[in-house]
């Protein structure tokens, strides 16, 4: 059974290696919690789930964590409330993936202990020896990602029907991309705030509103992400795909569309849920990108002196247009070149697009083969183009793991809020001081 699931997700962490590389910035920072009284309080627990505890180290710990990370601004009390509530979400994830993949948790623990080598490794020292003389406490942390790691495992286990078709979707996908590359296509950042029997939606919009806050701030998006976001793509900072906008529901949808890229949406509730996004890139005409087009112009240009006045210009580009009205080929324009003696060359071959000006490319980019543009001033004199090539160069499509990762990750996100909640309904929490 775990063959089909647990190697599968340390292969895509593994591909993410970088999963917590955003909050390197913040590492030389760790000595601000690396307190001699830390170590020396009174250790206590704060909770127990199912009869597991959870100490007031843990939460210290975690909260000092997290503070260097998302640079949140709200109350002492609310945060310690926060983190403690995400606290018993991972202690729930670990002892469903420990009840049922107990013999991979070894396993999980080096996957994990890996990726925070390869993400905090400052110089020659590895990433647990500077969390470690940061004075951080790495079992906290370590098991969250022990955690994520395998929860994927339980959810496949618990749900093999929803996660058997990931190929065949990706596959559908992949049609619908090459059938419609020129819809538009969206790049965005998301973080998903799911609300939960000890914090429910009023409590959680309190929540989104603090991350918008600190976000507007110029807080790290992708740090923030990693640590709260409830989607798959928290692994990864929350970046989300390349997507064509008709996927996104409208409550989505339309704020995206107005936005500017880099600019923060949200919050916004969909499906009982908690969304804060952020642009980050947009394709108007998808994957066909007619700026990547590479053309051959046929020019005929009537010389003027590189002083001629505004009067002579238009004059001369009139008497020009009059010239090119009966020309009905390539062949056909560049022999007029020829006869009005500018010695300009009357074929421009492989121009791509995106090279010409961008006063150009509005002039161009529509014109389709065999038509003309109107009379321009260039420096030899008046200048009329014809197109008489265009290469449209192959769409760049994702391959199919890329796609059959992005429907995994849509898959994972559905399902795992709702069998978490589950979970923490039957869980039996007992809270202290």
């Amino acid at each position: 059974m775990i063959s089909f699931s647990f190697p599968y997700l340390l292969k895509t962490l593994s591909r993410r290696a970088g999963l917590l590389a955003m909050a390197v910035c913040v590492i030389g920072s760790f000595a601000l919690f690396s307190q001699p009284g830390m170590a020396q309080q009174r250790v206590s627990v704060v909770a127990l789930v199912n009869g597991e505890p959870i100490t007031s180290l843990d939460l210290e710990n975690r909260m000092a964590f997290l503070r260097l990370l998302s640079n949140l601004q709200m109350s002492e009390e609310d945060f310690k409330t926060d983190t403690l509530e995400k606290l018993i979400a991972e202690k729930i994830k670990f002892q469903a993936a420990k009840k049922q993949f107990g013999a991979y948790l070894q396993e999980a623990s080096q996957q994990a202990r890996q990726l925070i080598d390869d993400s905090f490794k400052r110089g020659d020292k590895s990433g647990t020896q500077v969390l470690k003389e940061g004075g951080v406490t790495l079992s906290t942390v370590t098991d969250k990602y022990i955690a994520d790691i395998l929860w994927s495992s339980v959810l496949r286990s618990r749900f093999p029907h929803q996660f058997e078709n990931l190929d065949n979707l990706a596959q559908l996908e992949l049609e619908k991309l090459k059938a419609a590359q020129n819809e538009p296509q969206i790049k965005l950042s998301e973080i998903l705030l799911q609300p939960t029997p000890n914090r429910p939606i009023e409590k959680t919009s309190e929540l989104a509103n603090k991350i918008v806050e600190a976000l507007d701030q110029k807080a790290n998006f992708s740090s923030i992400a990693s640590q709260y976001s409830e989607a798959a793509t928290a692994s990864q900072g929350g970046r989300v795909n390349w997507m064509r906008v008709s996927q996104l529901p409208s409550v989505l949808r339309t704020p995206l569309a107005k936005a500017s890229e880099g600019e923060i949406i949200g919050p916004l509730v969909l499906d009982g849920r908690i969304y804060i996004l952020k642009k980050d890139g947009y394709r108007e005409n998808g994957l066909a990108d007619p700026k990547a087009a590479t053309l051959t112009l046929a020019r005929a240009v009537m010389p003027l002196a590189s002083d001629a006045s505004g009067e002579e210009r238009l004059a001369a580009g009139q008497k020009l247009m009059a010239q090119v009205e009966a020309v009905g080929s390539c062949k056909e324009m560049a022999a007029l070149n020829t006869e009005l003696g500018s010695g300009a060359l009357p074929l421009l071959r492989d121009l791509q697009v995106g090279s010409l000006s961008p006063q150009l490319q509005d002039i161009i980019m529509p014109l389709q083969l065999g038509q003309k543009s109107p009379a321009l001033p260039f420096a030899e004199g008046m200048t009329v183009f014809m197109v008489c090539e265009r290469t449209q160069p192959t769409a760049d499509l994702p391959d199919i793991e890329t796609l059959k990762q992005v429907e995994f990750e849509k898959l994972f996100t559905s399902i795992s809020g709702r069998y978490l909640l589950r979970l923490q309904r039957k869980a039996v929490i007992d809270y202290r001081n």
